[in-house]
């Protein structure tokens, strides 16, 4: 497709290789009324509008997607920098526990935290589930804001119950439909 990547042009590209798909077909409909059925040529122009009306098919069946890919690329773009920030902000409190000289029992809070963030660097973002990667990448900031004020000792440990909590709708949004391991290969 290539282009800008705004919806409007998406939408005009679309509108712009359909036109000529149902152009084409058009023409090889019109080539096909042409001929008399027991004449050879006839076959031949039977076989390119069967040709052109399945290539048109076929695109057809591809518009949704084709429709949904800059809001999928936008979405993917904010799931990969949201979970990318937030594990180094993970490996940032965990060297805070060293340098700090603070008990290495927060690692047991911190530790979770930073492999969970770097595991969903690696999620797919799909067409099908981009609103729901994104809602998780934002929902994983509020959560990774709980870990660090609880790790900096800003608000009760008390609130471990809370990131918990949250590390579980993060979790949920992220998995795919079918309950598989959120770790695909991205697109």
């Amino acid at each position: 497709m290539g282009g800008g990547g705004s919806v409007g042009s998406t939408e005009q590209q679309i509108e712009e290789q359909l036109a000529q798909l149902q152009q084409n077909v058009g023409a090889r409909h019109a080539e096909v009324l042409k001929h008399d059925v027991d004449d050879d040529q006839f076959a031949v122009e039977y076989a390119r509008l069967v040709n052109s009306t399945s290539r048109l098919v076929e695109f057809e069946k591809t518009i949704p997607e084709r429709l949904a890919e800059p809001e999928r690329r936008r979405s993917e773009r904010i799931v990969t920098w949201s979970w990318r920030g937030q594990a180094a902000v993970g490996a940032a409190l965990i060297a805070l526990v060293f340098v700090m000289d603070r008990s290495t029992w927060w690692l047991v809070l911190l530790v979770p935290h930073f492999a969970g963030t770097v595991a969903g660097c690696f999620q797919k973002v799909d067409a099908e589930q981009h609103r729901d990667r994104r809602f998780g990448a934002v929902g994983l900031h509020v959560v990774a804001l709980l870990v660090a004020l609880i790790s900096l000792s800003v608000i009760s440990r008390w609130f471990i119950f809370a990131a918990a909590l949250g590390w579980m709708l993060v979790a949920g949004s992220v998995m795919d439909s079918t309950g598989a391991d959120p770790k695909g290969a991205r697109r």
